[in-house]
């Protein structure tokens, strides 16, 4: 499974696309939302999208609607700070490593018209 993960903070990047590739998924990153784009170009096939719901420039929703014209199955998730009102597709900060691959997981089960 192909994951584009986008937050400004480079720290998770790191720390997530170890996790993540340690748990077989194929992972690019990128800081903002003009890297994610770039990188959607870029990319043959993203299966799922990992973004901050607000990033400098654009919400993740808007990254994931750009996204959907060259890579139309793409699923999404959000991570939002503390506090912020649970929601399916959203994982709120404080997270796991287990809480973000079951988010991860639950993708393949969904259709992409859902997230």
């Amino acid at each position: 499974m192909n994951i584009l993960f986008v937050t400004g903070n480079a720290e998770l990047r790191a720390v997530v696309e170890r996790v993540l590739a340690r748990e077989g998924y194929e992972i690019t990153t990128a800081a903002h939302s003009g890297h994610a784009l770039l990188a959607g170009f870029e990319c043959e096939h993203i299966d799922v999208l990992i973004s901050e719901l607000q990033l400098d420039g654009a919400s993740g929703e808007a990254v994931t609607a750009s996204l959907r014209r060259y890579h139309p199955a793409i699923r999404a998730i959000y991570m939002a700070d503390a506090g912020t009102a649970p929601r399916p597709g959203v994982i709120v900060r404080p997270f796991t490593r287990d809480d973000l691959v079951r988010e991860i997981e639950a993708c393949r089960v969904i259709s992409p018209a859902a997230s």
